[in-house]
Protein backbone atom coordinates (compact mmCIF):
# COMPACT_ATOMS: atom_id res chain seq x y z
CA UNK A 1 0.00 0.00 0.00
CA UNK A 2 1.17 3.65 -0.57
CA UNK A 3 2.21 5.47 2.64
CA UNK A 4 2.11 9.08 2.96
CA UNK A 5 3.40 10.80 6.29
CA UNK A 6 2.08 13.50 7.77
CA UNK A 7 3.95 16.20 9.97
CA UNK A 8 1.57 17.34 12.14
CA UNK A 9 -1.67 17.45 13.62
CA UNK A 10 -3.13 20.56 12.81
CA UNK A 11 -5.92 21.41 10.51
CA UNK A 12 -4.20 21.69 7.44
CA UNK A 13 -2.66 18.08 8.80
CA UNK A 14 -6.04 16.57 9.09
CA UNK A 15 -7.50 17.44 6.07
CA UNK A 16 -5.02 16.02 4.15
CA UNK A 17 -5.03 12.65 6.46
CA UNK A 18 -8.75 12.35 5.60
CA UNK A 19 -8.60 13.30 2.32
CA UNK A 20 -5.86 10.84 1.38
CA UNK A 21 -7.04 8.31 3.17
CA UNK A 22 -10.14 8.37 1.83
CA UNK A 23 -8.79 7.80 -1.51
CA UNK A 24 -7.00 4.79 0.22
CA UNK A 25 -3.55 5.69 0.94
CA UNK A 26 -2.03 4.52 4.57
CA UNK A 27 -1.63 7.72 6.61
CA UNK A 28 1.02 7.97 9.42
CA UNK A 29 1.23 11.39 11.43
CA UNK A 30 3.80 12.65 13.88
CA UNK A 31 2.93 15.36 16.06
CA UNK A 32 5.05 16.37 19.29
CA UNK A 33 1.82 17.51 21.08
CA UNK A 34 0.10 14.67 23.40
CA UNK A 35 -3.36 15.32 21.37
CA UNK A 36 -4.52 15.99 17.79
CA UNK A 37 -5.36 19.51 16.46
CA UNK A 38 -2.30 21.53 16.49
CA UNK A 39 -3.24 25.18 16.91
CA UNK A 40 -6.54 24.20 17.17
CA UNK A 41 -5.86 22.62 20.45
CA UNK A 42 -2.88 24.47 21.71
CA UNK A 43 -3.80 27.86 20.32
CA UNK A 44 -7.62 28.52 21.00
CA UNK A 45 -9.12 28.65 24.34
CA UNK A 46 -11.37 26.22 25.64
CA UNK A 47 -13.97 28.51 26.40
CA UNK A 48 -14.26 29.46 22.72
CA UNK A 49 -13.50 25.95 21.40
CA UNK A 50 -14.43 23.11 22.99
CA UNK A 51 -12.28 20.56 23.18
CA UNK A 52 -15.13 17.48 22.58
CA UNK A 53 -15.20 18.80 18.85
CA UNK A 54 -11.60 18.78 18.18
CA UNK A 55 -11.94 15.02 19.42
CA UNK A 56 -15.03 14.09 17.33
CA UNK A 57 -12.76 15.01 14.32
CA UNK A 58 -9.90 13.00 15.16
CA UNK A 59 -12.32 10.25 16.16
CA UNK A 60 -13.70 10.13 12.67
CA UNK A 61 -10.20 10.23 11.18
CA UNK A 62 -9.23 7.48 13.00
CA UNK A 63 -12.04 5.47 11.81
CA UNK A 64 -10.53 5.80 8.29
CA UNK A 65 -7.43 3.61 9.08
CA UNK A 66 -5.37 6.98 10.07
CA UNK A 67 -2.34 6.19 12.64
CA UNK A 68 -1.64 9.43 15.00
CA UNK A 69 2.02 9.26 16.43
CA UNK A 70 1.71 11.67 19.09
CA UNK A 71 4.64 12.86 21.27
CA UNK A 72 6.85 12.74 18.65
CA UNK A 73 9.28 15.39 17.06
CA UNK A 74 10.77 14.86 13.74
CA UNK A 75 14.00 15.61 13.61
CA UNK A 76 14.41 14.52 17.37
CA UNK A 77 12.73 11.22 17.44
CA UNK A 78 12.43 10.34 14.10
CA UNK A 79 14.55 11.33 11.85
CA UNK A 80 13.22 13.72 8.39
CA UNK A 81 15.55 10.81 5.81
CA UNK A 82 13.82 8.01 7.76
CA UNK A 83 10.72 9.69 6.79
CA UNK A 84 11.79 10.24 3.10
CA UNK A 85 13.03 6.47 2.98
CA UNK A 86 9.79 4.83 4.40
CA UNK A 87 7.10 7.11 2.87
CA UNK A 88 6.10 7.76 -0.71
CA UNK A 89 5.14 11.23 0.15
CA UNK A 90 5.66 13.82 2.85
CA UNK A 91 3.13 16.33 3.95
CA UNK A 92 4.87 19.18 5.81
CA UNK A 93 1.98 20.88 8.03
CA UNK A 94 3.66 21.72 10.99
CA UNK A 95 2.34 25.03 11.25
CA UNK A 96 3.20 28.35 12.60
CA UNK A 97 4.55 27.96 16.12
CA UNK A 98 6.79 29.94 17.22
CA UNK A 99 6.36 33.15 18.68
CA UNK A 100 8.05 36.04 16.83
CA UNK A 101 10.43 37.84 19.67
CA UNK A 102 10.29 41.19 20.97
CA UNK A 103 13.21 43.32 20.22
CA UNK A 104 13.38 45.62 23.15
CA UNK A 105 15.32 45.82 26.50
CA UNK A 106 14.18 43.38 29.17
CA UNK A 107 12.34 40.89 27.35
CA UNK A 108 14.33 38.52 28.84
CA UNK A 109 12.89 39.02 32.23
CA UNK A 110 11.16 36.74 34.69
CA UNK A 111 7.36 37.30 33.62
CA UNK A 112 7.36 37.58 30.47
CA UNK A 113 5.68 34.60 28.38
CA UNK A 114 4.80 34.62 24.67
CA UNK A 115 1.24 34.22 23.66
CA UNK A 116 1.66 31.00 21.88
CA UNK A 117 3.49 29.99 24.44
CA UNK A 118 1.03 30.93 27.25
CA UNK A 119 -1.31 29.73 25.29
CA UNK A 120 -0.20 26.41 24.94
CA UNK A 121 0.75 25.88 28.92
CA UNK A 122 -3.01 26.64 29.69
CA UNK A 123 -4.38 24.58 26.70
CA UNK A 124 -2.60 21.43 28.02
CA UNK A 125 -3.29 21.84 31.68
CA UNK A 126 0.51 22.70 32.88
CA UNK A 127 0.67 25.08 35.64
CA UNK A 128 0.44 29.17 34.73
CA UNK A 129 0.89 32.05 36.84
CA UNK A 130 -0.07 35.12 36.81
CA UNK A 131 0.41 38.46 38.32
CA UNK A 132 -2.44 41.20 39.62
CA UNK A 133 -1.67 43.33 36.72
CA UNK A 134 -1.39 41.64 33.27
CA UNK A 135 -0.16 43.62 29.89
CA UNK A 136 -0.79 41.95 26.57
CA UNK A 137 0.90 43.37 23.52
CA UNK A 138 -0.14 42.72 20.17
CA UNK A 139 -3.47 43.57 18.28
CA UNK A 140 -4.66 39.73 17.23
CA UNK A 141 -6.78 36.86 18.44
CA UNK A 142 -3.92 35.67 19.84
CA UNK A 143 -3.70 39.02 21.91
CA UNK A 144 -7.53 38.42 22.34
CA UNK A 145 -7.25 35.06 24.12
CA UNK A 146 -4.21 35.72 26.19
CA UNK A 147 -5.87 38.23 27.81
CA UNK A 148 -9.36 36.28 28.17
CA UNK A 149 -7.24 33.59 29.82
CA UNK A 150 -5.74 35.62 32.05
CA UNK A 151 -8.76 36.78 33.88
CA UNK A 152 -9.46 33.39 33.94
CA UNK A 153 -6.36 32.51 35.76
CA UNK A 154 -6.28 35.59 38.41
CA UNK A 155 -5.26 38.33 37.05
CA UNK A 156 -7.38 41.56 38.28
CA UNK A 157 -5.99 44.05 35.68
CA UNK A 158 -5.76 42.88 32.29
CA UNK A 159 -4.46 45.78 28.94
CA UNK A 160 -4.23 45.16 25.63
CA UNK A 161 -2.20 47.39 23.66
CA UNK A 162 -2.07 47.95 20.26
CA UNK A 163 -0.01 50.06 18.15
CA UNK A 164 -2.64 51.22 15.45
CA UNK A 165 -6.09 52.42 16.10
CA UNK A 166 -9.30 49.96 16.55
CA UNK A 167 -9.95 50.51 13.10
CA UNK A 168 -6.77 48.41 12.41
CA UNK A 169 -7.46 45.76 14.81
CA UNK A 170 -7.71 41.97 12.55
CA UNK A 171 -10.53 40.92 14.97
CA UNK A 172 -13.98 40.68 14.46
CA UNK A 173 -16.34 42.76 15.91
CA UNK A 174 -17.62 39.66 18.36
CA UNK A 175 -14.17 38.66 19.91
CA UNK A 176 -13.43 42.56 20.55
CA UNK A 177 -16.25 43.07 22.00
CA UNK A 178 -16.52 40.10 24.36
CA UNK A 179 -13.15 40.78 25.67
CA UNK A 180 -14.16 44.44 26.35
CA UNK A 181 -17.17 42.79 28.30
CA UNK A 182 -15.28 40.34 30.42
CA UNK A 183 -13.14 43.50 31.65
CA UNK A 184 -10.07 44.17 29.20
CA UNK A 185 -9.17 47.51 28.88
CA UNK A 186 -8.11 48.54 25.63
CA UNK A 187 -5.01 51.15 24.64
CA UNK A 188 -4.56 52.16 21.27
CA UNK A 189 -1.46 53.72 19.62
CA UNK A 190 0.93 53.19 21.60
CA UNK A 191 4.15 50.87 21.08
CA UNK A 192 6.49 49.36 24.08
CA UNK A 193 9.99 51.25 24.55
CA UNK A 194 10.87 49.00 27.03
CA UNK A 195 10.07 45.88 29.55
CA UNK A 196 11.14 47.59 33.13
CA UNK A 197 12.26 44.86 35.90
CA UNK A 198 13.04 44.87 39.69
CA UNK A 199 15.11 42.00 41.16
CA UNK A 200 15.03 40.19 37.82
CA UNK A 201 11.28 40.21 37.55
CA UNK A 202 8.75 42.18 36.11
CA UNK A 203 7.30 45.26 37.01
CA UNK A 204 5.95 47.02 34.06
CA UNK A 205 6.44 48.17 30.28
CA UNK A 206 7.47 51.85 29.67
CA UNK A 207 5.19 52.59 26.32
CA UNK A 208 5.43 55.45 23.85
CA UNK A 209 2.20 57.23 22.00
CA UNK A 210 1.77 56.90 18.32
CA UNK A 211 0.05 58.65 15.41
CA UNK A 212 -0.39 57.06 12.08
CA UNK A 213 1.54 58.01 8.78
CA UNK A 214 1.76 56.78 5.57
CA UNK A 215 0.47 53.11 4.61
CA UNK A 216 2.78 50.66 5.35
CA UNK A 217 3.24 47.26 3.14
CA UNK A 218 -0.07 45.80 4.12
CA UNK A 219 -1.63 48.76 2.89
CA UNK A 220 -2.64 50.18 6.84
CA UNK A 221 -1.43 53.20 8.07
CA UNK A 222 2.36 52.87 9.71
CA UNK A 223 2.61 53.64 13.50
CA UNK A 224 4.71 57.02 14.10
CA UNK A 225 5.83 57.61 17.64
CA UNK A 226 5.36 61.17 19.44
CA UNK A 227 8.47 62.27 21.08
CA UNK A 228 8.36 62.81 24.63
CA UNK A 229 5.02 61.06 24.89
CA UNK A 230 6.17 57.65 27.14
CA UNK A 231 3.89 56.22 30.02
CA UNK A 232 4.49 53.12 32.04
CA UNK A 233 1.80 50.35 32.64
CA UNK A 234 2.06 48.30 35.78
CA UNK A 235 2.71 44.64 35.30
CA UNK A 236 3.63 41.46 36.52
CA UNK A 237 3.32 39.59 33.81
CA UNK A 238 3.76 40.86 30.14
CA UNK A 239 2.78 38.89 27.00
CA UNK A 240 3.27 39.76 23.85
CA UNK A 241 1.83 38.25 20.97
CA UNK A 242 2.79 40.07 17.65
CA UNK A 243 2.96 37.20 15.24
CA UNK A 244 4.06 33.58 14.88
CA UNK A 245 7.00 31.84 12.13
CA UNK A 246 7.37 28.71 11.59
CA UNK A 247 10.08 26.55 12.78
CA UNK A 248 12.28 24.46 9.65
CA UNK A 249 15.05 23.03 12.34
CA UNK A 250 13.75 19.66 12.24
CA UNK A 251 14.35 19.65 8.76
CA UNK A 252 17.81 18.14 8.48
CA UNK A 253 18.22 18.79 4.77
CA UNK A 254 17.00 22.59 5.71
CA UNK A 255 19.63 23.69 3.32
CA UNK A 256 18.26 22.07 0.22
CA UNK A 257 14.96 23.36 0.91
CA UNK A 258 13.77 26.48 -1.14
CA UNK A 259 12.87 29.02 1.76
CA UNK A 260 11.80 33.07 1.45
CA UNK A 261 10.87 34.90 4.71
CA UNK A 262 11.12 32.02 6.96
CA UNK A 263 9.06 29.82 4.93
CA UNK A 264 9.53 26.57 2.68
CA UNK A 265 8.17 28.00 -0.81
CA UNK A 266 6.19 25.87 -2.70
CA UNK A 267 4.58 25.51 -6.12
CA UNK A 268 0.98 27.31 -5.49
CA UNK A 269 -0.64 25.04 -8.42
CA UNK A 270 1.20 21.18 -6.95
CA UNK A 271 2.34 22.64 -3.15
CA UNK A 272 5.38 20.50 -4.14
CA UNK A 273 8.74 22.01 -2.82
CA UNK A 274 11.62 21.68 -4.38
CA UNK A 275 12.56 18.59 -2.76
CA UNK A 276 11.35 15.35 -4.54
CA UNK A 277 8.11 14.23 -2.94
CA UNK A 278 8.06 16.23 -0.12
CA UNK A 279 4.97 19.00 -0.15
CA UNK A 280 3.96 21.59 2.23
CA UNK A 281 0.79 23.74 3.65
CA UNK A 282 -1.16 24.83 5.76
CA UNK A 283 0.09 27.84 8.04
CA UNK A 284 3.60 26.38 7.14
CA UNK A 285 3.37 28.16 3.92
CA UNK A 286 1.64 31.08 4.46
CA UNK A 287 2.35 32.36 8.02
CA UNK A 288 -0.89 32.43 10.41
CA UNK A 289 -4.50 32.56 8.97
CA UNK A 290 -7.54 31.18 10.50
CA UNK A 291 -8.26 27.50 11.10
CA UNK A 292 -11.06 26.85 7.79
CA UNK A 293 -8.28 28.41 5.46
CA UNK A 294 -5.80 25.80 6.69
CA UNK A 295 -7.90 23.63 6.44
CA UNK A 296 -9.17 24.17 2.91
CA UNK A 297 -5.35 24.84 2.48
CA UNK A 298 -4.96 21.10 3.45
CA UNK A 299 -8.10 19.90 1.52
CA UNK A 300 -6.20 20.94 -2.36
CA UNK A 301 -2.99 19.75 -1.03
CA UNK A 302 -4.44 16.35 -0.46
CA UNK A 303 -5.45 16.42 -4.44
CA UNK A 304 -1.57 17.33 -5.75
CA UNK A 305 -0.26 14.50 -4.00
CA UNK A 306 -3.11 12.14 -4.75
CA UNK A 307 -2.23 13.49 -8.97
CA UNK A 308 1.83 13.14 -7.92
CA UNK A 309 1.44 9.48 -6.32
CA UNK A 310 -1.29 8.14 -9.26
CA UNK A 311 1.75 9.52 -11.93
CA UNK A 312 -1.02 12.34 -13.00
CA UNK A 313 0.65 15.58 -13.95
CA UNK A 314 -1.19 17.52 -15.84
CA UNK A 315 -4.55 18.74 -14.62
CA UNK A 316 -7.06 21.39 -15.76
CA UNK A 317 -9.58 23.67 -14.00
CA UNK A 318 -12.57 24.56 -15.97
CA UNK A 319 -15.24 26.77 -15.08
CA UNK A 320 -18.74 25.77 -15.19
CA UNK A 321 -20.74 28.43 -15.04
CA UNK A 322 -24.58 28.77 -15.17
CA UNK A 323 -26.81 32.06 -14.99
CA UNK A 324 -30.56 31.68 -14.40
CA UNK A 325 -32.90 34.42 -15.54
CA UNK A 326 -36.30 35.16 -14.33
CA UNK A 327 -39.05 37.74 -13.73
CA UNK A 328 -40.23 36.49 -10.50
CA UNK A 329 -38.51 36.49 -7.29
CA UNK A 330 -39.72 36.50 -4.21
CA UNK A 331 -37.84 36.45 -0.85
CA UNK A 332 -38.84 34.76 2.60
CA UNK A 333 -41.07 36.97 4.56
CA UNK A 334 -39.58 39.49 6.81
CA UNK A 335 -36.14 38.98 5.48
CA UNK A 336 -35.47 42.80 5.45
CA UNK A 337 -37.05 43.73 9.04
CA UNK A 338 -35.93 40.54 10.94
CA UNK A 339 -33.16 42.09 13.54
CA UNK A 340 -29.56 40.48 13.88
CA UNK A 341 -29.53 37.23 15.91
CA UNK A 342 -26.48 37.43 18.47
CA UNK A 343 -25.32 34.49 19.55
CA UNK A 344 -26.30 33.53 23.07
CA UNK A 345 -23.77 34.20 25.47
CA UNK A 346 -23.10 33.31 29.42
CA UNK A 347 -22.91 35.74 31.43
CA UNK A 348 -20.29 37.28 32.37
CA UNK A 349 -20.16 36.66 36.19
CA UNK A 350 -20.38 33.01 35.18
CA UNK A 351 -17.82 32.35 32.94
CA UNK A 352 -15.35 32.88 35.69
CA UNK A 353 -17.46 31.61 39.09
CA UNK A 354 -14.94 29.02 40.09
CA UNK A 355 -11.97 29.44 42.14
CA UNK A 356 -10.45 26.74 39.90
CA UNK A 357 -8.76 28.09 37.15
CA UNK A 358 -9.05 25.17 35.10
CA UNK A 359 -12.90 25.18 35.37
CA UNK A 360 -12.70 28.46 34.82
CA UNK A 361 -11.00 28.06 31.51
CA UNK A 362 -13.31 25.02 30.31
CA UNK A 363 -16.19 27.22 30.76
CA UNK A 364 -18.31 27.79 27.06
CA UNK A 365 -18.51 30.77 26.44
CA UNK A 366 -20.66 30.66 23.58
CA UNK A 367 -23.81 28.76 23.86
CA UNK A 368 -24.87 28.76 20.48
CA UNK A 369 -27.96 29.43 18.70
CA UNK A 370 -31.56 27.08 19.32
CA UNK A 371 -33.31 26.04 16.30
CA UNK A 372 -35.22 29.01 16.35
CA UNK A 373 -33.04 31.70 16.48
CA UNK A 374 -31.15 29.76 13.25
CA UNK A 375 -34.18 29.94 10.87
CA UNK A 376 -34.29 33.42 12.00
CA UNK A 377 -30.84 34.32 11.46
CA UNK A 378 -30.65 32.71 7.67
CA UNK A 379 -33.38 34.34 6.92
CA UNK A 380 -31.94 37.48 6.66
CA UNK A 381 -29.33 36.21 3.65
CA UNK A 382 -29.92 38.84 1.06
CA UNK A 383 -28.86 35.85 -1.55
CA UNK A 384 -26.09 37.62 -3.36
CA UNK A 385 -25.34 34.98 -6.03
CA UNK A 386 -28.69 36.65 -7.17
CA UNK A 387 -28.28 40.34 -9.21
CA UNK A 388 -30.05 42.31 -11.12
CA UNK A 389 -30.01 42.71 -14.68
CA UNK A 390 -31.36 45.78 -17.46
CA UNK A 391 -31.82 44.68 -20.94
CA UNK A 392 -30.55 48.13 -22.69
CA UNK A 393 -32.88 47.17 -25.73
CA UNK A 394 -36.14 47.13 -23.62
CA UNK A 395 -35.00 49.61 -21.41
CA UNK A 396 -37.12 53.14 -21.77
CA UNK A 397 -35.64 55.12 -19.37
CA UNK A 398 -38.45 55.74 -17.54
CA UNK A 399 -37.07 55.63 -13.83
CA UNK A 400 -39.95 53.66 -12.84
CA UNK A 401 -37.51 51.74 -10.86
CA UNK A 402 -35.30 54.14 -9.59
CA UNK A 403 -38.55 55.51 -7.48
CA UNK A 404 -39.81 51.94 -6.55
CA UNK A 405 -36.23 50.88 -4.59
CA UNK A 406 -37.01 51.08 -1.65
CA UNK A 407 -32.91 51.43 -0.55
CA UNK A 408 -32.21 54.20 -3.20
CA UNK A 409 -29.90 51.42 -4.95
CA UNK A 410 -30.91 52.28 -8.71
CA UNK A 411 -29.93 56.12 -10.37
CA UNK A 412 -30.67 57.09 -13.87
CA UNK A 413 -27.52 58.97 -14.58
CA UNK A 414 -26.56 61.51 -17.97
CA UNK A 415 -24.48 59.75 -19.61
CA UNK A 416 -22.50 62.05 -20.85
CA UNK A 417 -21.43 62.74 -16.79
CA UNK A 418 -20.24 59.17 -16.55
CA UNK A 419 -15.95 59.69 -16.99
CA UNK A 420 -13.49 58.33 -14.57
CA UNK A 421 -9.88 59.03 -15.64
CA UNK A 422 -11.25 58.81 -19.40
CA UNK A 423 -14.30 57.64 -21.62
CA UNK A 424 -15.77 54.08 -20.38
CA UNK A 425 -15.23 51.95 -22.70
CA UNK A 426 -18.66 49.89 -22.36
CA UNK A 427 -20.58 53.02 -23.42
CA UNK A 428 -18.05 54.52 -25.98
CA UNK A 429 -20.61 54.58 -28.34
CA UNK A 430 -23.46 56.47 -26.61
CA UNK A 431 -21.44 59.56 -26.06
CA UNK A 432 -22.45 62.59 -27.23
CA UNK A 433 -26.17 61.46 -27.62
CA UNK A 434 -28.16 64.29 -25.50
CA UNK A 435 -31.16 61.50 -24.44
CA UNK A 436 -28.45 58.83 -23.59
CA UNK A 437 -29.14 57.45 -19.96
CA UNK A 438 -27.18 55.12 -18.18
CA UNK A 439 -28.68 52.87 -14.78
CA UNK A 440 -26.26 52.65 -12.25
CA UNK A 441 -26.97 49.55 -9.34
CA UNK A 442 -25.23 49.75 -6.21
CA UNK A 443 -25.43 45.84 -5.81
CA UNK A 444 -23.54 45.97 -2.31
CA UNK A 445 -26.49 48.10 -1.14
CA UNK A 446 -29.05 45.87 -3.01
CA UNK A 447 -31.74 44.04 -0.87
CA UNK A 448 -32.70 41.78 -3.75
CA UNK A 449 -36.19 42.54 -3.05
CA UNK A 450 -37.48 42.66 -6.74
CA UNK A 451 -40.27 45.45 -6.33
CA UNK A 452 -37.75 47.12 -9.74
CA UNK A 453 -38.47 43.71 -11.46
CA UNK A 454 -42.61 43.76 -10.47
CA UNK A 455 -42.17 47.76 -11.18
CA UNK A 456 -40.70 47.86 -15.04
CA UNK A 457 -43.33 48.11 -16.70
CA UNK A 458 -41.19 46.57 -20.24
CA UNK A 459 -39.51 43.58 -18.64
CA UNK A 460 -36.11 45.09 -18.51
CA UNK A 461 -35.32 43.77 -15.59
CA UNK A 462 -34.30 40.27 -14.13
CA UNK A 463 -33.03 38.61 -11.60
CA UNK A 464 -29.94 36.49 -12.34
CA UNK A 465 -28.80 33.75 -10.24
CA UNK A 466 -25.45 33.11 -10.61
CA UNK A 467 -23.77 29.68 -9.62
CA UNK A 468 -20.46 28.41 -10.41
CA UNK A 469 -18.59 25.39 -10.06
CA UNK A 470 -14.31 24.64 -10.69
CA UNK A 471 -14.00 21.00 -11.48
CA UNK A 472 -10.41 20.07 -12.04
CA UNK A 473 -10.05 16.73 -15.03
CA UNK A 474 -9.67 14.57 -12.20
CA UNK A 475 -13.01 15.19 -10.85
CA UNK A 476 -12.27 17.11 -7.68
CA UNK A 477 -14.52 19.84 -7.31
CA UNK A 478 -11.93 23.04 -6.45
CA UNK A 479 -14.42 26.16 -5.77
CA UNK A 480 -18.74 25.84 -5.66
CA UNK A 481 -20.49 29.22 -5.46
CA UNK A 482 -23.57 29.63 -3.16
CA UNK A 483 -26.22 27.83 -3.83
CA UNK A 484 -30.05 28.03 -2.59
CA UNK A 485 -30.75 24.31 -2.83
CA UNK A 486 -31.77 24.65 1.03
CA UNK A 487 -34.53 26.59 -0.54
CA UNK A 488 -35.15 24.75 -3.92
CA UNK A 489 -38.62 23.01 -2.39
CA UNK A 490 -40.15 26.00 -0.76
CA UNK A 491 -42.94 27.32 -3.19
CA UNK A 492 -42.71 31.30 -3.15
CA UNK A 493 -39.11 31.63 -2.14
CA UNK A 494 -36.08 31.79 -4.30
CA UNK A 495 -35.37 28.79 -6.27
CA UNK A 496 -38.72 27.39 -5.58
CA UNK A 497 -41.21 26.26 -7.30
CA UNK A 498 -43.97 28.61 -8.61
Amino acid sequence: MTRVAVIGAGPSGLAVSRELAVKGYQIDVFDSLPYAGGFMLVGVPAFRLPRAAIEMDVQLIERLGVRFHYNTTVGVDVAFDDLQRDYDAIALTAGAMNAIELDIPGSDLEGVQYGVDFMKRANLGEPLTVGSDVVVIGGGYTAMDCSRTSLRHGAERVSIVYRRTRSELVVDDEELGETEHEGVRMEFLASPVEILGEDGKVAGVKFIRNRLGEPDASGRRSPVPIEGSEFVIPAQTVIPAVSQATDLTFLWVESTFEVSHGRVKVDPATYATNVRGVFACGDFVTGPTTLIEAAGNGKKAAYAIDRYLAGRTDVTVSANVKVTSSWRHEMPEFYDVLPRQHIPMVQAAARMSSTDPEANFNTPVELGYDATAAVAESTRCLMCNYNIWFDPFRCVLCGACADVCPEGVIHMVDINQLKSEGLLPEIEEAYGWENGAAMILDEERCIRCALCVKRCPFDAITMERFELQEVSSDGRLYKESYRDAQLAGTAGVAGGSR
